[in-house]
C-alpha cells in the first residue's frame, strides 16, 4: 500500500489558537519558572504607575503644603521603588531564560527524534536544507518572539492598565481623552498583524532555500571546483539572499509603520491634555502636583501602547515559525503497524505479484514482480540504470512499501512484522558509502546493542580486508575519518562500510554496488570475505561487473520494472537474450 508520508508539502496547522495550545504544551513542563517570571513581570509593571504617584505628594506637600519631611521620604521612595523594579526584572530574565532554553532544547529533541521515524519517502520529497532550517531558524523565532511576545502582552498590558487607572484616579473626565488610542491602536495592529504574517512564511520559505543552496555548495565543492562552477553558486546563493534582504526589509517596513501613528495619535492626545490640564491650573481639585503627575504617566503610557501596537512583529513571526515546526511534527510517521517477531530468520523471500510506484509519479518503478528465492541462495540484479533494480532491493528492508502485492519472508508478510524486528535481520552496503565523523571502532560497530567487543570489530576489518590499512592510521582504530571518511580513500571507505555488515551478521544482505569503489587486488580478496559471508544467508547482489554476479544462484534481468529473465549466468548466455548481450558489450569489457 501506499505510503500516506509520501506528500510533497509539510502540513501546517493555520489556526493560531491552536498553534497557542500546543506552545503552552511545551511550556507546561517549566510552569514553575513561568509562573514566576510572570509574576516578577507583573510586579515591575505595577512599579511603572509608582513612577507618577511620588510626584504627586512631593510637589503638593513641598511646594503647597510646605511639609519639609516630603523631602526626606520621597527620595528614600524612590531609591526603594527602583530597587524593586531592578530585582523583579533580573528575576523575571532569569526564570524566561529558563524556560525558553528548555523550550528550544525540547522542540529540536522531539523534532530530530520525529525525523528519524519518516519515511524514504519525505525525504525524497524534501530538501535537506529546509529541513535543517526547521531545527535551527524556525525554532530560535518560536522561542525568541515568544519571550518578547510575553513580555509585551504581560508586563505592557500590566502597565498601560495601571497607568490609566491611575489618570482615572486622579481626573476621570481628563483621561476619557486618552482613550481614543485604544481603537486606533486595535485596528493598526490587525492590519499589520496580517502582513506580517503572510511576509514571515515567505521568509522561511526563503531561509530554508538559503540553507539547502549552502549545504548543496560546501558538501559539492569538489564538483563545484571541477567544473568551474563557482559563478552559478554564487549566483544562485546571491539571489536567494537578495530575497531574503527584501522580505526583511518589508518585514521591517511593515513592523515599523505602526510606530509613528501611534506616537502621533500619543502627540495630539498629549497636546489636548496639556491644554485643558493648563486651563484648569486655577482649580483647586486639579494641583500642580495632580497636573504633573496626570502628564507624566500620560508619557509614560505612550512607550507601552508602542510596544503593544509591535506585538504583532514578533507575535506573527513566531507563529510562522510554530506553523513550520508543528507541521512537520504532524508529518505521519512511517508505518509500522506489524507486531510479529522474525524468530530464527532463515532467509526464504516471496515476492507476489508486487507492484511500486514513487509518489507523484506517471508510471510504476516495479510492475508484476513475483519470485520465490530459496534461503541462503545468491540473487543477482543486472540491467540497465534505472530499471528498478535498487527500488526492488529498497522493497525488502521497507524503505519502501510495495503499491500492491505482498513480500512474504519466512512464510510471515513483511507488513506484519515489525520494523525493528525486520531490519536487524538485513545489513546493506550501497554504492553511497555512509560514514559518521566519528572513528573507525563506532563506524564499524555502528547501530549494533550490545556494543560489540574490539576482538569482534577487528576480525570483521580484517574479514573485509580493512585492518591492514586501518593499523596504519595515526590512532589506528581510534583514528577520526572525517565528514562521511573524507579523510580515507573511495576503496578504504568501501571497506568500512562492508565491515560493518560483516559485523552485522544479518540474515540477508543486500549489495548495491558493494565493490564498485574497490580495486581490482582488493576487490578480489572482499570477495573471497563475502563468499565466505553468504554462506547460509540469502544475498541480493546489485551489479554492473561480471566478476560479481557471474556465480550467483540466481540472476535476475530487470528492464522497466519488470523480470524479463531469469536464471544462472550459463542459462542465461544460452537464451542469447538481454544477459546475453550484456555479456557481450559491458559485462564482457572485464572478463
Amino acid at each position: 500500500m501506499a505510503n500516506p508520508t509520501s506528500q510533497t508539502t509539510l502540513r501546517s496547522t493555520a489556526s493560531s489558537k491552536k498553534l497557542f495550545v500546543l506552545l503552552l504544551k511545551q511550556v507546561k513542563p517549566y510552569w514553575k519558572a513561568f509562573t514566576i517570571g510572570i509574576l516578577f513581570m507583573v510586579i515591575l509593571a505595577l512599579t511603572e504607575a509608582g513612577i507618577p504617584a511620588l510626584l504627586k505628594p512631593v510637589l503638593d506637600g513641598t511646594f503647597i503644603e510646605k511639609d519639609a519631611s516630603y523631602l526626606i521620604w520621597a527620595p528614600l521612595g524612590i531609591v526603594i521603588l527602583f530597587a524593586i523594579r531592578g530585582l523583579s526584572n533580573l528575576i523575571k530574565q532569569l526564570a524566561f531564560a529558563q524556560v525558553s532554553t528548555r523550550v528550544v532544547y525540547d522542540l529540536r529533541k522531539k523534532m530530530f527524534l520525529h525525523l528519524l521515524t519518516l519515511s524514504t519517502n519525505f525525504y525524497d520529497s524534501h530538501a535537506t536544507g529546509n529541513i535543517l532550517s526547521k531545527l535551527t531558524y524556525d525554532v530560535n523565532q518560536v522561542t525568541s518572539a515568544g519571550t518578547q511576545v510575553i513580555t509585551v502582552a504581560v508586563k505592557d498590558s500590566v502597565t498601560v492598565i495601571a497607568l490609566i487607572g491611575y489618570i482615572f484616579w486622579l481626573d476621570w473626565q481628563l483621561a476619557l481623552f486618552v482613550l481614543i488610542l485604544i481603537p486606533i491602536v486595535s485596528i493598526v495592529a490587525i492590519i499589520v498583524g496580517r502582513r506580517l504574517r503572510k511576509i514571515s512564511r515567505s521568509l522561511q520559505v526563503k531561509f530554508g532555500e538559503l540553507t539547502h543552496a549552502l549545504e548543496e555548495s560546501l558538501r559539492g565543492h569538489k564538483s563545484v571546483k571541477i567544473f568551474n562552477g563557482q559563478e552559478f553558486e554564487y549566483t544562485r546563493f546571491e539571489k536567494i539572499s537578495n530575497w531574503v534582504r527584501r522580505l526583511q526589509m518589508k518585514y521591517e517596513i511593515a513592523g515599523g509603520v505602526s510606530v509613528p501613528i501611534v506616537e502621533m495619535i500619543g502627540a495630539f492626545t498629549m497636546a489636548i491634555v496639556l491644554y485643558i490640564g493648563t486651563s484648569r491650573a486655577g482649580d483647586s481639585e486639579f494641583t500642580v502636583g495632580s497636573f504633573v503627575a496626570f502628564f507624566t504617566a500620560l508619557g509614560l503610557l505612550i512607550s507601552p501602547i508602542k510596544r503593544l501596537t509591535k506585538i504583532n512583529d514578533p507575535l506573527q513571526r513566531g507563529l510562522a515559525a510554530a506553523e513550520s515546526i508543528f507541521g512537520l511534527l504532524e508529518v505521519p510517521r512511517e508505518i509500522d503497524d506489524g507486531k510479529a517477531l522474525w524468530e530464527n530468520p532463515k532467509g526464504t523471500i516471496s515476492f507476489r505479484n508486487v507492484n511500486f510506484r514513487y509518489p507523484n509519479a506517471k508510471e510504476n518503478a516495479l510492475n508484476d514482480i513475483n519470485i520465490n528465492i530459496n534461503a541462503g541462495s545468491t540473487i543477482a540484479l543486472v540491467g540497465a540504470s534505472g530499471g528498478g533494480k535498487s527500488t526492488l532491493a529498497n522493497l525488502i528492508p521497507r524503505l519502501y512499501n510495495p503499491t500492491s502485492g505482498q513480500i512474504i519472508i519466512d512464510g510471515i508478510d513483511i507488513q506484519d512484522l515489525s520494523l525493528t524486528s525486520l531490519r536487524e535481520n538485513i545489513a546493506l552496503v550501497s554504492q553511497d558509502v555512509i560514514l559518521f565523523n566519528g572513528d573507525v571502532t563506532t563506524n564499524i560497530a555502528y547501530g549494533l546493542m550490545p556494543y560489540p567487543s574490539k576482538k569482534e570489530i577487528e576480525k570483521a576489518a580484517k574479514d573485509a580486508f580493512a585492518h591492514d590499512f586501518i593499523q596504519e592510521l595515526p590512532d589506528k582504530y581510534e583514528s577520526l575519518i572525517g565528514e562521511n571518511g573524507i579523510r580515507l580513500s573511495g576503496g578504504q571507505r568501501q571497506r568500512i562500510a562492508i565491515a560493518r555488515a560483516l559485523l552485522k551478521d544479518a540474515q540477508i544482505l543486500i549489495l548495491d554496488e558493494a565493490t564498485s569503489a574497490l580495486d581490482t587486488q582488493s576487490e578480489r580478496y572482499v570477495k573471497a570475505a563475502l563468499e565466505q559471508l553468504r554462506k547460509g544467508r540469502t544475498t541480493f547482489i546489485i551489479a554492473h561487473r561480471l566478476s560479481t554476479v557471474e556465480t550467483a544462484d540466481l540472476i535476475l534481468v530487470i528492464d522497466q520494472g519488470m523480470v524479463i529473465e531469469k536464471g544462472t549466468h550459463l542459462e542465461l548466455l544460452q537464451e542469447k537474450g538481454t544477459y546475453h548481450n550484456l555479456y557481450q558489450t559491458g559485462f564482457n569489457e572485464e572478463s
